[in-house]
């Protein structure tokens, strides 16, 4: 109950019902954390199963070891996908904790915002996940990727534009691009480094 409960508050009224949450209203919340990793666990497993590949249009212009280096990630992301959704959190609460620092919420309260928000986004990539089972191993594979990273920038900014209410609108969603951006470049800086690293570029 508490899973169908909070999941439909984040797409009804995502701001609003997080930061009541913050608030101290928990009562028919589930846990965000246990939130996140039961639904990366469920997300995870069915990645697993059918077989997913997010790289193959990578992998069908690549060299064969390109190609084998693409597949170890892969794999490596099918069987650690809860690993790796929750490592993304302290990313994205450390961009919006910097944009958003004079709204007063400390980094736990950002954390907790973007537990839920991590949430949110996989609610969505299971609505999802039939088209990636419908288009995998083809070119259109990559199109229902670039559809899904763009609906999870528009949720995300929505998300904060409602959570930080004391904004003006159109300050709030810059704020909340701007925060997006950060994250990014945070996140392919470390994905290069880990890469570097690994030789696997």
């Amino acid at each position: 109950g508490g899973i169908f409960y909070s999941g439909v508050q984040l797409f009804k009224r995502p701001g609003h019902t997080i930061r009541e949450y913050i608030e101290g209203k928990r009562v028919k919340h589930f846990e965000p954390i246990a939130l996140l990793l039961t639904l990366a666990t469920l997300y995870g497993l069915l990645y697993h199963t059918f077989g997913i590949n997010l790289f193959v249009d990578v992998a069908n212009s690549s060299s064969a070891s390109q190609t084998t280096n693409m597949n170890l990630i892969n794999r490596w992301f099918s069987n650690n996908y809860s690993l790796a959704t929750l490592l993304f959190v302290p990313i994205y609460s450390i961009a919006s904790f910097i944009v958003f620092r004079k709204q007063q919420y400390n980094l736990i309260e950002h954390v907790y915002l973007n537990t839920f928000l991590g949430s949110q986004r996989i609610f969505l990539h299971l609505l999802v996940f039939p088209l990636l089972v419908m288009y995998n191993g083809t070119a259109q594979l990559k199109i229902v990727m670039d559809v899904n990273i763009f609906l999870d920038f528009m949720l995300l900014v929505w998300s904060y534009v409602q959570f930080f209410e004391k904004l003006i609108k159109g300050k709030a969603i810059l704020l909340s691009i701007l925060s997006y951006l950060i994250f990014f470049v945070c996140f392919f800086i470390i994905t290069a480094v880990v890469l570097e690293v690994f030789h696997l570029i």
